[in-house]
């Protein structure tokens, strides 16, 4: 199904390369060992096998892309093709897409089966945000994808109206692409109905569909609800600063009054900073989904290390690393490793570990299986 499980050295750099998000300041891909070619000394990527079926292989690609149905009934006909395997595995991977994915059901349905297969009690629901939270309940989430049929608009609705019974939302922009004018308006209508009800918006990875509006003004090829969107997404995120400036350039552009920025509401309790990330000691901690537009995340994570011996990466908040991001973090743990430093990843979902183990991150970093109660 995935050439990529079979490439080369070099052709894997470069598939991993053409995955990750344009930008022009991103470092290149580095590989090999002479210094004239990589400008790192004495790293070099070498081909491995993983040695994981391919199918797990697969499963966490999948996931990886944000297929969530197809990864897990990878998962299920492995499951189904391998009666006699005793190795749990590949029903971690499952219990942490149904966690990740919020199909509280399916999980307990998966665990009844564990629990036959192995005689011994299954894993129990701990949602790893629920684990790491003071809040009672995770915040709902809604991730706009890359297309916004009726039956996704309908589920926005929906969306939307509960969202008014609780105190906060989580909004994912990760493959969100530049909306044409309905979905656009959707957006902004679901952003103002929120804010009118004084409900704290948590964006995750908003900045990738910030930097399509940007370019769509920039080439003078945005509408008044692209701009609309714009501005409002700088209240969400903050952006006071920014939104002024937005706000003088809308008005001369449409010859209105420019609007009054708003500040966003405030979370309760959140130690979440504007990158989406929190670090303390020798602990970088990541949050949410990892994707397009998380260059700045990798940027402050070589920020934070520039001084230290050893960096522990904390991915127990994370649900997802966007295959999108592979050749970036990839790059950013052989840059760390070039500098001398220690690094450990810790605390991932199963998925997200074995798609780490399938890129050869732990050629650079050891990483450690997430802890289980």
């Amino acid at each position: 199904m995935f050439s990529f499980f079979r490439k080369g050295k070099n052709d894997l750099i470069a598939f991993l390369k053409e995955g990750q998000p344009d930008s022009g300041n991103q470092p290149d891909f580095r590989v090999g060992r002479e210094s004239s070619e990589t400008g790192v000394h004495g790293i070099e990527v070498e081909e491995t096998d993983s040695g994981l079926p391919t199918e797990l292989e697969e499963a966490a690609v999948l996931y990886a892309n944000g297929k969530i149905g197809e990864a897990a009934a990878q998962l299920n006909r492995y499951l189904l093709d391998h009666p006699d395997n005793r190795d749990p595995q590949p029903w971690y991977m499952l219990f942490d897409l149904y966690e990740a994915s919020d199909q509280m059901e399916h999980f307990e349905d998966a665990a009844v089966d564990f629990a036959v297969r192995f005689e011994v009690s299954p894993p129990t629901w701990s949602p790893r945000a629920q684990l790491r939270s003071d809040q009672k309940n995770v915040l709902p989430l809604f991730s706009f994808g890359a297309e916004f049929p009726p039956a996704e608009q309908a589920k926005l609705a929906r969306f939307t109206d509960d969202a008014l019974q609780v105190p906060g939302v989580r909004l994912e922009f990760t493959r969100t692409p530049l909306p044409d004018e309905d979905y656009a308006r959707a957006i902004l209508q679901t952003l103002m109905r929120l804010q009118e009800g004084r409900r704290y918006i948590k964006p995750i990875n908003a900045a990738a569909l910030l930097d399509k509006l940007h370019a769509a003004r920039a080439e003078d090829q945005l509408p008044e609800t692209g701009w609309l969107l714009l501005l409002t997404l700088l209240q969400v995120l903050g952006q006071e600063v920014e939104f002024e400036d937005m706000a003088v350039e809308y008005a001369i552009h449409f010859e209105v009054s420019p609007p009054s920025y708003t500040p966003p509401v405030p979370a309760k309790a959140s130690d979440v900073s504007a990158t989406g990330t929190s670090h303390s000691g020798f602990t970088f901690a990541f949050k949410d989904v990892i994707g397009p537009g998380a260059e700045r995340q990798f940027t402050a994570l070589t920020h934070f290390a520039e001084e230290l011996p050893r960096v522990e990466i904390d991915l127990s908040e994370v649900t997802r690393i966007d295959f999108a991001c592979v050749g970036l973090l990839l790059d950013t743990l052989i840059n760390l490793t070039a500098g001398g430093r220690k690094i450990l990843i810790k605390e991932g979902n199963e998925l997200v570990n074995t798609l780490l183990q399938v890129i050869g991150a732990n050629q650079f970093s050891t990483v450690l299986g997430r802890t289980r109660g």
